[in-house]
């Protein structure tokens, strides 16, 4: 009787182990039950009844029916989903996208195409392709480009008619193709002369020139943008139009200073 080497067989047993380990199993069919499972089973059933008690045919057609019901609820379904698809073209949608590593991550941004492959929806939203099942949110078209639009900073401005200074207001042109290239600013009604403002990087200066003449009070400034939808807001900035001089305020230098960094913040 030959002699078996002890260390052939150990790397005999570990290589039966490692291939059971990596042996592969191959799953048969599929685990959902569409039109295709549906008729096999019918098939199958008519295969395998008894000749001598066969079923009823009325039992058949019936079987049938719902089968082809079946069948146009899917078809009608796909169509509906990818119908639904194609009118997403050019609206703000929020996508929610899982990384490899678990995390998930919501990106916003505008729906440029719509592609059917395989029967699947699939958007191109900026440039990236995301399933039509990523699809989270549709935004209104007027809520979208809110953040486009021009906008200005709430603010509370002060003007002293005994102490006149330049007052500054914060204000933002817009983007993406709705910005504006001027602005036009009234007070009471009246729109202040062109000459007497002059824009600097989001901030609005007004010379103290365009208020003489105001009763003392307090009154909203009302921004008209030239932007593609004419943006007009007159509810952010308030103008308190006070004479130290009549009141007996005192408004010295430092006072006119924070008035001035709490304006242009």
């Amino acid at each position: 009787m030959a002699e078996v080497n002890s260390k052939d067989l150990t790397q005999s047993v570990e290589d039966l182990a490692y291939s059971n380990q990596t042996k592969e199993f191959k799953q048969r069919g599929s685990s959902e039950l569409g039109k295709d499972e549906f008729l096999k089973l019918l098939v199958c059933q008519l295969q395998n009844q008894d000749p001598l008690n066969p079923q009823d045919d009325t039992s058949f057609i019936a079987q049938l029916a719902q089968f082809s019901s079946l069948e146009q609820m899917q078809n009608m379904s796909a169509t509906m989903t990818n119908t639904s698809a194609y009118t997403l073209v050019g609206k703000e949608v929020i996508v929610q996208k899982t990384d490899a590593s678990g995390a998930t991550k919501e990106v916003r941004g505008t729906v440029d195409s719509v592609k059917i492959q395989n029967g699947n929806a699939t958007l191109c939203v900026d440039g990236v392709n995301y399933d039509l099942d990523d699809l989270i949110e549709v935004l209104d078209d007027m809520y979208a480009i809110q953040k486009y639009l021009p906008s200005v900073e709430e603010q509370e401005l002060v003007y002293d008619i005994a102490n006149p200074a330049m007052s500054t207001v914060n204000i933002n042109l817009g983007s993406d193709g709705y910005e504006a290239n001027s602005v036009a600013v009234s007070i009471n009604g009246n729109y202040i002369d062109s000459s007497l403002m002059t824009y600097n990087e989001g901030k609005l200066s007004i010379a103290p020139k365009a208020f003489e003449g105001i009763t003392p009070g307090t009154y909203n400034l009302t921004f008209q943008f030239d932007d593609p939808l004419g943006t007009k807001i007159s509810d952010k900035v308030t103008v308190k139009i006070t004479n130290s001089s009549v009141t007996g305020e005192t408004t010295d230098d430092t006072t006119n200073n924070e008035k001035e960094d709490t304006v242009t913040e």
